[in-house]
């Protein structure tokens, strides 16, 4: 019946044309006073009266327009009411711990998942996606919302870091299950740019035409943020008594300069601490020096004064404090006279007497020849140093890798009495990990001369074993008469040169397991180089030493959600591992285990894999009534503290979906999704229309019309 009021239109007309004003008959004596008549008047009056009638005319429309209730209705309409599923993407990395007026970014997302659902009726399905989740498996969308809630409201923000587009593969494939009419999906983040990658191309397409996309902002631009992206120390071993050096880099990853208090705690006690300061995006190393006073294992952190992302501001490490290094030294080329063994100016190098006879060195070796090795309990050793070993049987070889991939270091130098093909096939053969850095070809000899032998070209000058003593090697008189030439391997990725000839390389290192195996294509006496007569000789196989003695207690490497490998020896029976999660309070490891890793019998591995939380945890187990114990830390991937953010209307044309709308925040969120659920109501405006055609009715007609 309503269109039947579009009739009322004629009353305005009708008004107008009754209540028209005409010329009213005046007696003149006389015409000429009508020559004074301004013709204009009249022409205003009648426009007046036109504006009076279209001003009405639209009033009347309005006002029936109004009571059709007009909806303006989105591409994705599929009916009021109709059962919805809902599949939440919600951003839990470690950027989300931002803090914004004292407040999560985190809290904020949280808060947009629970209108989320406060939105849906009953009937009604939806899931929760993390962008970072231990579980790879799509989630069931559940009806039951009211625990869904409960499992929101005790979610907290993780310590990983995830790109979008694994979580959206997992919320698309959630909602492709789905029975109900209409289906939607948010995605509540920070827009940090990290976790928009490429990857993202793969899913145009993926998404249905009638299925809205929501991009809510949950996050902000973080005004102070100082963040610690590594730490590590300068050498692998720490000796009891002697200097270690930890060096850390900070970079500051906010929009304004910062200036905080950095400090070393070691077990859960501050030791030391300095000042750092930096202008925004700048970066900087720092380093402490520390002497442990007593042996035993240390869990340690750097850690920066609170702001407005505490999660990146601590590293962790941990350092196994020995009281002597022990070194095993396998001599390749023993003889009667001292000064011609292969092994002379190691032993002279690393156990360096003072004058009244004492050794002061940390290092303690110990001297076998060739066919001792197998016999050999290498697991007591920090590391071994092969000096112009002619072969490896396959005994030794088997014994060498189990020994580096669980954590050991391991020295090769060369000389004239190695075998290089069998080098090459014993460490590394095909069908194994490679030990060698790269495969040994024919030897290089120099061409006599005033000075014959080649010349140091370069050093890796920031490596740990010459980041200490670079600027004070003289490597000017250094002359290598003969060396192996070297063959990359096929997979040369754990590979580098750490010293390098004008001829080739001299000193290389690969990483293999959790040990380092380092090799010098030279020999260690006198007869293929001068090396040992040079002053930096010393210090240079000392750092060489203590860097390959990894033991898998290095500073901290591994990123949160990283599995844990310990490594064992072969265990003869069943023995169960506990795993300890670092502790919330004072002390660095204290607590009930998580979990307990049975390792069954000739094992010599575990896997933990629980890592989600950063800080210094624990191993322990036992072997004959013997207690073992291992810590190991775990740090956040620095990569998340770069809180670069992507435009969001950038981030929804990089997304491709059909509908894409973004919400600036949280409190918009309802009415948003309201209007694409049951459109966008025009009667509110008909009627705010309405009121203001009749302010303009009444002065036109009251104020207009009587001037």
């Amino acid at each position: 019946m309503i269109h039947l009021l579009w009739a009322a239109l004629a009353i305005p007309v009708i008004i107008h044309l009754v209540h028209r004003r005409k010329a009213k008959e005046v007696p003149f004596s006389t015409l000429r006073f009508l020559q004074l008549v301004d013709q204009r008047v009249a022409r205003r009056h009648r426009l007046k009266e036109i504006l009076l009638l279209v001003a009405r005319l639209l009033l009347i429309a309005a006002l029936i327009g109004a009571l059709y209730r007009p909806m303006v209705r989105s591409a994705t309409f599929r009916g009021a009411n109709v059962p919805t599923t809902a599949a939440v993407v919600l951003d839990n990395t470690y950027s989300m711990r931002a803090a914004a007026q004292g407040a999560l970014h985190f809290d904020s997302a949280k808060r947009a998942a629970g209108r989320i659902l406060d939105g849906l009726r009953r009937g009604d399905a939806a899931c929760i996606v993390p962008f970072d989740s231990p579980d790879p498996a799509p989630p069931e969308a559940t009806t039951g919302l009211s625990r869904l809630r409960e499992e929101l409201n005790a979610m907290e923000c993780g310590y990983g870091t995830a790109e979008l587009a694994g979580a959206l593969r997992r919320a698309l494939a959630a909602l492709q299950k789905g029975t109900t009419p209409r289906k939607e999906l948010y995605v509540i983040t920070d827009f940090q740019k990290l976790s928009w990658t490429s990857a993202l191309s793969e899913l145009k397409g993926s998404f249905p035409a009638d299925m809205p996309v929501f991009l809510v902002d949950a996050g902000r631009e973080v005004g102070t943020n100082l963040a610690l992206t590594h730490a590590e120390f300068g050498l692998n071993v720490q000796v009891a008594g002697a200097a270690s050096d930890v060096y850390c880099t900070i970079r500051n990853t906010g929009r304004l300069n910062a200036r905080k208090d950095l400090g070393l705690f070691l077990n859960g006690e501050k030791v030391d601490h300095r000042e750092v300061a930096l202008a925004a995006g700048a970066e900087a190393t720092a380093a402490f020096s520390h002497v442990f006073a007593q042996t035993g294992d240390v869990g340690g952190e750097l850690r920066l004064d609170a702001d407005e992302l505490d999660a990146d501001n601590a590293r962790c490490f941990t350092a196994a404090v020995r009281g002597k290094l022990p070194v095993l030294l396998v001599n390749g080329d023993p003889s009667a006279v001292p000064t011609l063994n292969e092994t002379f100016f190691l032993e002279l190098a690393l156990q360096t007497p003072s004058p009244s006879g004492l050794v002061l060195s940390p290092i303690q070796t110990k001297t076998v020849v060739e066919g001792e090795l197998s016999r050999e309990r290498l697991e007591d050793y920090a590391c071994l140093i092969l000096a112009n070993v002619p072969r490896l049987t396959d005994l030794a070889a088997d014994h060498l890798r189990r020994y580096v991939t669980g954590g050991g270091g391991l020295v090769i130098f060369t000389g004239n009495r190695v075998d290089p093909a069998s080098y090459n096939t014993s460490l590394a053969g095909a069908g194994q990990e490679p030990l060698l850095p790269a495969l040994l070809g024919e030897v290089r000899q120099s061409e006599e001369g005033p000075q014959p032998g080649y010349r140091i070209r370069s050093l890796a000058r920031e490596h740990p074993v010459f980041r200490a003593i670079a600027d004070q090697m003289d490597t000017e008189g250094c002359r290598v008469r003969r060396f192996f030439s070297v063959i990359p391997l096929k997979n040369a990725g754990e590979s580098s040169v750490l010293a390098e000839l004008d001829a080739g390389p001299l000193i290389l290192e690969r990483k293999s397991g959790a040990g380092i195996v380092i090799l010098c294509t030279s020999s260690a006496d006198l007869e293929w180089n001068n090396l040992p007569a040079r002053r930096f000789f010393l210090p240079m196989l000392h750092q060489m030493v203590y860097y390959a003695a990894q033991s898998a207690q290095s500073a901290g490497n591994l990123t949160v959600g990283t599995p844990y490998v310990l490594q064992m020896p072969p265990l003869d029976k069943p023995v169960d591992v506990s795993f300890f999660a670092p502790a919330t309070g004072e002390k660095a490891i204290d607590g009930k285990p998580v979990a307990v890793v049975a390792a069954a019998q000739g094992q010599n591995a575990v896997t933990f894999q629980d890592t989600r939380r950063p800080g210094v945890y624990r191993a322990a187990y036992s072997v004959d009534g013997q207690p073992y114990e291992r810590l190991f830390a775990v740090n956040v991937d620095a990569r998340e503290s770069d809180l670069t953010r992507i435009e969001p209307e950038e981030a929804a044309k990089m997304l491709g979906a059909p509908v894409a709308k973004v919400v600036e925040g949280p409190d918009r969120l309802l009415l948003v999704v309201r209007r694409e659920r049951e459109g966008l109501p025009l009667w509110n405006y008909l009627f705010g229309l309405a009121l203001a055609l009749a302010v303009v009715e009444t002065f036109i007609a009251n104020v207009m019309l009587r001037d």
